[in-house]
């Protein structure tokens, strides 16, 4: 195949994923949130990350916000075929975002699917290596959009596992890790729940000395019954964690959108 055939191909791949994801988040213009950002398909072997960003001062820090785990059960706790999230809680944090470089990243096989998605990666290995790396490979890519070697990670719920996961391999380009509602230690998380362990998935809680050296600040829902406050303060210490009274899982934090966006 020559190589103008190559690209004309590529080309026109990114194009239909770009129109898949418009379909699924439905009349971009108008209802995704981040719609003012500009979207980016992220190679990031075996899978292709979804991800918006703006970038408005090169050189300074960007903020990276990830996505918690999705759609990735449904109401009668099977796993769904499609673990895109239905909430829009994430996206628009993200969009509200006043810094100047600021991305949001969907998680592998949210919006966008490839052949190498299968129900493991939003299931027991949905914080597996391989998730894990790709997740580390679309961070640096909005980072050399930035062109900046400094990076806060904002995650929420099982996204705040990926920041964690991610900023322990490059702590030296970590600003802050910020969390939102997150599961920072999934063996502690699932067992409080009576839910089966992840087999499939690292445990920040591997590395939790390598993580609490890193600048960081979480909230926690006051009435949060997803990720309990309790959780994340057993393992964080309260010190870095601020409880929001009467919060749930991606509910009630508006009123403090300012503060986390600030990290205090």
């Amino acid at each position: 195949m020559s190589s103008a055939l190559s690209f004309c191909i590529m080309d026109l791949m990114k194009r239909f994923l770009i129109l898949v994801v418009c379909l699924i988040l439905g009349a971009c213009a108008h209802r995704n949130p981040l719609s003012n950002m500009s979207f980016q398909t992220v190679m990031a072997p075996p899978y292709v990350v979804a991800g918006w960003y703006k970038i408005t001062d090169p050189g300074e820090p960007i903020k990276v916000y990830i996505e918690g785990d999705g759609h990735a059960f449904n109401g009668d706790g099977q796993p769904t075929d499609n673990p895109t999230p239905r909430g829009e809680f994430m996206r628009r944090l993200a969009a509200g975002d006043p810094s100047p470089n600021v991305a949001y990243l969907g998680r592998p096989c949210q919006f966008l699917q490839t052949e190498a998605c299968t129900v493991a990666d939003w299931t027991v290995g949905r914080f597996s290596d391989s998730v894990i790396t790709a997740m580390d490979s679309a961070v640096a890519t909005m980072m050399k959009k930035a062109r900046t070697n400094q990076v806060i990670l904002v995650g929420f719920s099982g996204g705040a596992q990926v920041a964690g996961l991610v900023a322990v391999r490059h702590p030296n380009r970590v600003k802050r890790v910020i969390t939102v509602a997150g599961v920072l230690d999934h063996a502690a998380w699932t067992a409080y729940h009576g839910d089966p362990p992840l087999t499939r998935s690292l445990n920040l809680a591997d590395s939790r000395t390598a993580f609490l050296a890193l600048p960081q600040t979480h909230y926690a829902g006051g009435k949060d019954t997803v990720v309990p406050a309790a959780l994340i303060q057993d393992f964080a210490g309260s010190d870095h964690v601020v409880i929001v009274p009467g919060a749930g899982h991606g509910t009630g934090f508006s009123k403090i959108y300012s503060k986390i966006y600030q990290g205090e």
